[in-house]
């Protein structure tokens, strides 16, 4: 076997493999003996038939059996001569430009890509500041409130107007030009002041009335609206407004706690409980604001840089994948094909096959392998806390190879991050358990 290897544009490389005759002719003399052995042709005894007749019957499979034999045997040992095999990215591609015949040298490219070399960047030339935060007792006083309105129940109040935290029940038919569009009409629709879920100006022209008001509201669609065949345009609104309800809230006493799980209705239990859900949630929050910060900057400090095709494809199939688990709640077992398109999803592919490329040489610099086992064993604690039996939930993980590895996965990553931010990190910033939680 002989390999010569040209450096093509970009990350890829092309590998021209020539076998001798005396190769290509063994592989085709075994294919032939494979295809002698099953072949049935009628007149002839199976196993009887003659080599000349086989090969004009079935010389076209027995090639292909040849080469195909050759190729999986030679492909490996051919990408290790080249010297690739660590630095490739993603599955080979092989090409055959000319079929051989029985008695020739057989010739076979292999196209494929590497990963992009990067010189490691000192992690103290960063200097990102640490997101910090704590739950405070007004955080607790507020969730408390949210907690009060989502078991709240809204009532009709005679002579209330529209405005922040009402719900108004209205009919509303719209027209553009004149003209009645689908999706624009509806009946005793509720609407959530409070849940912005109209387009802009919508809203805000209902509000101060009252139950019987008829108006006329103008808004204008924006230019990204989803249905293109509005986006952008003007349209009128007639608007009944049928009833406005409040929200009462309940009070806090026993049997609000008991929804949340204190039986005994103790106020301080309840506002621990809230704490440390809080906390946990706070943690995760911080964190990922801090991982997300050092993914910017050491974007900003590689810059731009060309990564494998491969690999981008690979990052666009996790992200389907994603956006499909996030559909799956609504009932949808496939992407729908207006978010099939690979083109939708290759910028942040692009982005993340660079963190991907980054944090690589990251790992390689910092010499980090794998998690330590004190990395793994503070994540199930920090899971377990989460359970009512953290004892049972720590015994389960650890009977589950599956589960066992998705944790040393993520803790991994945790860790990583942990030993980024050591170096990286420049002093520290105060956030609200608010901006945490809601990314502000």
């Amino acid at each position: 076997m002989q390999v010569s290897t040209e450096k093509k544009e970009g990350l890829k490389y092309l590998l021209n493999v020539t076998l001798s005759k005396e190769e290509f002719g063994k592989a085709y003399a075994d294919n032939l003996k494979k295809v002698s052995k099953k072949a049935r042709i009628d007149g002839f005894r199976k196993g009887h038939i003659p080599l000349q007749i086989l090969e004009s019957r079935f010389g076209p499979d027995i090639l292909t059996g040849a080469m195909d034999d050759l190729i999986e045997k030679t492909i490996g040992n051919a990408i290790k001569e080249s010297k690739l095999e660590e630095k490739m990215a993603g599955r080979p591609s092989v090409d055959v430009k000319k079929f051989p015949s029985k008695d020739s040298e057989f010739n076979y490219e292999i196209t494929l890509e590497v990963h992009p070399e990067l010189e490691f960047k000192p992690l103290e030339e960063l200097k990102v500041k640490k997101a910090v935060s704590s739950v405070t007792d007004a955080d607790i006083d507020k969730m408390i409130e949210t907690l009060r309105k989502s078991q709240g129940k809204w009532e009709t109040k005679d002579g209330l107007a529209v405005g922040d935290g009402t719900l108004a029940r209205i009919d509303f038919t719209g027209r553009i030009d004149g003209q009645e569009f689908e999706g624009g009409k509806a009946t005793d629709f509720s609407l959530d002041v409070d849940s912005h879920s109209m387009i802009p100006g919508f809203t805000e022209q209902i509000k101060g009335h009252k139950a019987g008001d008829k108006f006329t509201i103008k808004v204008t669609f924006p230019e990204d609206y989803q249905a293109k065949d509005l986006a952008g345009k003007d349209a009128d609104f007639d608007i009944s407004v049928n009833a406005v309800e409040e929200r009462v809230l309940p009070e806090v006493n026993a049997d609000f706690m008991k929804i949340y799980g204190i039986k005994d209705g103790d106020l301080e239990k309840f506002r621990s409980e809230l704490r440390s859900n809080m906390e946990r949630e706070l943690k995760r929050a911080v964190n990922t604001r801090n991982e997300n910060a050092l993914v910017d900057a050491l974007l900003k400090q590689y810059g731009d840089f060309e990564v494998a095709d491969a690999t981008v494809k690979s990052m666009v199939g996790s992200l389907k994948e994603s956006r499909l688990q996030q559909l799956r709640q609504y009932g949808l077992k496939t992407l729908p094909e207006s978010l099939n398109k690979d083109e939708l999803y290759h910028d942040e592919a692009v982005r993340q096959a660079r963190v991907f490329e980054i944090l690589g040489a990251v790992k390689q610099a910092l010499k980090y392998e794998q998690p330590s086992d004190k990395a793994v064993d503070d994540l199930i604690n920090t899971l377990s806390s989460a359970y009512e039996d953290p004892e049972d939930y720590k015994k389960q993980v650890r009977e589950d190879k599956r589960l066992m590895n998705a944790i040393r996965n993520n803790a991994y990553s945790i860790e990583l991050f942990d030993l980024i931010g050591q170096k990286a990190f420049d002093g520290e910033e105060q956030i609200t358990f608010d901006q945490a939680v809601n990314n502000k």
